[in-house]
C-alpha cells in the first residue's frame, strides 16, 4: 500500500511506465538530476528495490538540454517488467500518452502528494508551484479539485512565460500542506517548503 501510494505520487513526477508490447509486462522508470537529488533519488529507489533485478545498479549519464544548451548529469533507475505495473500503465497511459486517471481523487494520499511535491514543487513567494506541463486543462482541473476538495489546499492554475500550466498553492494553505506532507519528505527537500 505505501509503495502504491509512492507510485502514484511519482507518476504525477518524474516517474513513467514503459511497455514493449500490448502483450508484455510493464516497468518503472524513474530519473533525478544526480547531483542535486541523490538522497531523493535513492529514497525512492528503496521503495522500488524489491522490483528491481538483483545487484540493480542505477544508470548514470550525462545529458544536454537543446533548450538551454546545459549539461547536467542524470541518475535514473529501471524494474523489471511486471504485471503489477500494468494496473498503472493503463489508467496513466490509456492511449500512450500521459493522463490524471479519472479515479485520481482515490488514488493520491498525503504520501503521494508529498513525493508528487519533492519531484515537481517549487516554493514560489510565501506560496508554492507545482509544475503540470505535460497535462491538458481537463488533468489540471481534476489535480485542482482534488487538492481542493480532498486535501483542504486553495490552489489555483499560473502559466510560465511558455504558456505552461502549473498549479499555485496559495499561502494560506501552505500550513495546511505542511501538516499533510511533512512527515514523508526527507529532510534534503524541505526547502521546497519552505523549511
Amino acid at each position: 500500500d505505501e509503495v502504491k501510494q509512492v507510485l502514484v505520487g511519482i507518476l504525477l513526477g518524474d516517474a513513467h511506465i514503459v511497455r514493449r508490447s500490448s502483450t508484455a509486462n510493464s516497468r518503472l522508470v524513474y530519473a533525478q538530476t544526480a547531483v542535486t537529488h541523490k538522497e531523493y533519488f535513492d529514497y525512492v529507489l528503496s521503495f522500488f528495490r524489491a522490483f528491481c533485478a538483483n545487484n540493480y545498479i542505477p544508470q548514470s549519464r550525462i545529458v544536454r538540454d537543446n533548450r538551454t544548451k546545459k549539461t547536467y548529469s542524470a541518475i535514473s533507475f529501471t524494474t523489471m517488467q511486471l504485471p503489477c505495473f500494468n494496473e498503472y500503465r493503463d489508467i496513466f497511459y490509456p492511449s500512450n500518452v500521459t493522463v490524471v486517471p479519472d479515479n485520481i481523487y482515490e488514488l493520491l494520499t498525503p504520501r503521494g502528494l508529498a513525493f508528487w511535491l519533492m519531484d515537481d514543487g517549487s516554493r514560489h513567494g510565501s506560496g508554492m508551484h507545482i509544475g503540470v506541463y505535460a497535462y491538458t486543462n481537463t488533468d489540471v482541473d481534476k489535480l485542482m479539485f482534488t487538492l481542493q476538495d480532498k486535501f483542504n489546499i486553495k490552489c489555483s492554475i499560473h502559466y510560465n512565460k511558455d504558456k505552461k500550466p502549473r498549479i499555485y498553492i496559495f499561502k494560506e494553505s501552505m500550513d495546511t500542506l505542511i501538516t499533510l506532507v511533512k512527515p514523508y519528505f526527507i529532510k534534503e527537500m524541505l526547502y521546497k517548503l519552505g523549511l
